[in-house]
């Protein structure tokens, strides 16, 4: 199609901590093609937290999730104010719909019919053409596929205050080694891996390979009692860093030398951020949602040897994650802190 010259842009990914990392990328995509238009992101607010210096993003929007009726009316108020040339959907669900339905824009570019849901259909005008499932990262670039933006490389590009640049130095003068951080928790158990294994390789990070353990996470109660658990198995003693402002997590993340999760939200920032990370995956397919570079840090149990070639797909496998062993995470780790893992090419997994 004919490349579109919009001097207003609006991109509605409004949550889910991963995929604002994914829609940042995308948001560095829609400014490198369309530099001199005036970009907006409607997304909520802890979302925003993570993203509000981008220099990419002319405006926010940002909403509660769990606002009452007023909320919902103050939010379809302001916009209803706004008018845009161009607005891109890379989500479907029925609050995202609901306020695409609100969103005045002469185009709303979302997801082909076979993946589109929750209203998503009716409520964009313009789709994508269908692709195959891939990588959750691939489906936002597939936006500027769609819009003729090329001759861009993917980019994050998180950007600090000078304030917090020095809260992160000062948090970590307190270590007198450089730090491993171990992402401990996700939002769904099932993707977690055991916490016994955790305090394994912690153990051998700091007596074998001289590096200081650090256990990340957020204020829940959960990931409280968990960074607790491995914590007291552990011979050495771990940091623990369970903070609840994002930007204090990301920062955390920054600052390791060598990153290990699961399946969740930190583990994209982590990767967004080029720390050499080792992703955890067993419960879901890291080829949908796996980090979208280091590769070769990736261990995979999701995947049965021989399946690389079989449909991406969003079926879970529960019991997958405690089938991976210490002993191939230390490997990981020995083989990344070697500088041999540091694949920064935008790789998918």
């Amino acid at each position: 199609m004919p490349k579109l010259k919009p001097k207003k842009i609006c991109l509605i990914r409004t949550s889910a901590i991963g995929d604002t990392v994914h829609a940042l990328a995308l948001a560095n995509g829609l400014k490198h093609g369309y530099p001199d238009a005036h970009l907006t992101w409607i997304l909520q607010s802890i979302p925003y937290e993570m993203v509000k210096y981008q220099p990419s993003v002319d405006r926010f929007i940002t909403f509660d999730r769990k606002a009452n009726i007023s909320g919902w009316l103050k939010l379809i108020r302001r916009l209803r104010r706004h008018c845009f040339d161009l607005a891109v959907i890379p989500q479907a669900s029925a609050k995202t719909s609901l306020i695409t339905l609100f969103t005045r824009a002469q185009i709303k570019l979302g997801f082909d019919r076979s993946r589109a849901r929750e209203l998503h259909w009716l409520v964009t005008n313009r789709k994508i053409p269908h692709r195959p499932m891939g990588h959750v990262q691939d489906q936002f670039f597939e936006f500027l596929d769609y819009l003729n933006i090329d001759n861009y490389r993917a980019t994050w590009d998180f950007r600090f205050t000078k304030e917090e640049l020095q809260w992160s130095k000062d948090f970590f003068s307190s270590y007198c080694r450089p730090v491993v951080g171990f992402v401990i928790a996700s939002a769904h158990r099932e993707k977690d891996w055991p916490a016994k294994h955790y305090c394994r390789v912690m153990d051998h990070v700091y007596f074998k390979l001289g590096f200081q353990p650090l256990i990340i996470g957020g204020p829940s109660n959960r990931e409280k009692q968990t960074a607790d658990e491995i914590a007291s198995m552990c011979k050495c003693r771990p940091g623990k860093a369970m903070e609840k402002p994002i930007r204090h997590t990301m920062l955390q993340l920054k600052g390791c030398r060598m990153v290990v999760a699961p399946d969740t939200g930190p583990l994209h920032i982590a990767v967004a951020m080029g720390v050499p990370t080792i992703g955890l995956y067993g419960y879901s397919d890291p080829r949908r949602c796996g980090p979208y570079r280091f590769r070769d840090l990736l261990i995979d149990h999701y995947n049965d040897p021989g399946a690389e070639n079989h449909p991406v797909t969003r079926k879970t496998k529960p019991g997958r994650m405690e089938t991976i062993q210490p002993e191939e995470v230390i490997e990981k780790i020995e083989y990344g802190l070697s500088g041999r893992g540091k694949d920064c090419q935008g790789n998918t997994a």
